[in-house]
C-alpha cells in the first residue's frame, strides 16, 4: 500500500470527524435559538466558536495532506423516546391546552430536557471520535503527527469540557424545567 493510499484513508477519518463538526454547527446554532435557559444559551455561544475552530483545525490538517475538506454533515446521535409515546403525549397536551387555557403545555420544557440529554450524548460521541483519531494518527507512518496530534488534542479537550459542563449543569436544567413540567401535569 502506498503512502498516498494510507493518507487517503486517514483523510477519510478526518473528514468523518469534520462532517460531525459541520452538523454540530447547525445543532448548536439551533440550540442557541431555541433554548429558554440563558445559561445554556451563553455556554453554547462559546461552544459554537470552539466548534468552528475545530472545523478549521480539521480542514487545515486535511489541506496539508493535499486533500479536500468535506462540507457534508453527519447524522448526529439522538436520544428519542418512542414515537408512539411522543405522538400520544402531543395529542393529549394539545387537547388539554385547547380545552383549558389555564393549563400550560409541558411539551417545550420536556423537549428542552430531551435536547440537553441529546447534547451530552453528542459530546460523548465527539470525544470518542477525537480519541480514535489521535490513536490512528500515532500509528500512521510518515505523518507529521507532532503537528497533528496537538490540534486533535485541543479539540478533544474542548469537547470534554463541553460534556462536563452539560453534565455539571444538569441540576440547573432540572431545577428550571421540572417544576413547569410537574405543574402542568398536576392541574
Amino acid at each position: 500500500m502506498s503512502q498516498n493510499d494510507i493518507n487517503s484513508k486517514y483523510v477519510e477519518y478526518l473528514n468523518e470527524a469534520l462532517s460531525a463538526e459541520n452538523a454540530a454547527v447547525d445543532r448548536i446554532t439551533s440550540r442557541i435559538d431555541e433554548t429558554p435557559l440563558s445559561q445554556i444559551k451563553q455556554r453554547y455561544q462559546q461552544h459554537l466558536e470552539e466548534t468552528r475552530n475545530q472545523q478549521n483545525r480539521l480542514s487545515q490538517i486535511i489541506t496539508q495532506l493535499g486533500e479536500k475538506p468535506t462540507d457534508s454533515k453527519a447524522n448526529l446521535p439522538e436520544l428519542n423516546p418512542p414515537s408512539t409515546m411522543m405522538l400520544k403525549k402531543t395529542i393529549k397536551d394539545t387537547i388539554k391546552s385547547v380545552t383549558d387555557d389555564k393549563k400550560d403545555n409541558p411539551l417545550p420544557e420536556e423537549m428542552e430536557f430531551l435536547k440537553i440529554k441529546q447534547d451530552v450524548t453528542i459530546e460523548g460521541s465527539e470525544i470518542v471520535s477525537y480519541e480514535a483519531l489521535i490513536e490512528v494518527t500515532k500509528r500512521i507512518p510518515n505523518l507529521n503527527s507532532e503537528q497533528i496530534i496537538p490540534l486533535l488534542k485541543q479539540s478533544l479537550e474542548e469537547e470534554m469540557n463541553m460534556k462536563k459542563w452539560c453534565t455539571d449543569n444538569m441540576p440547573m436544567v432540572v431545577d428550571n424545567l421540572l417544576p413547569k413540567i410537574l405543574s402542568a401535569i398536576s392541574k
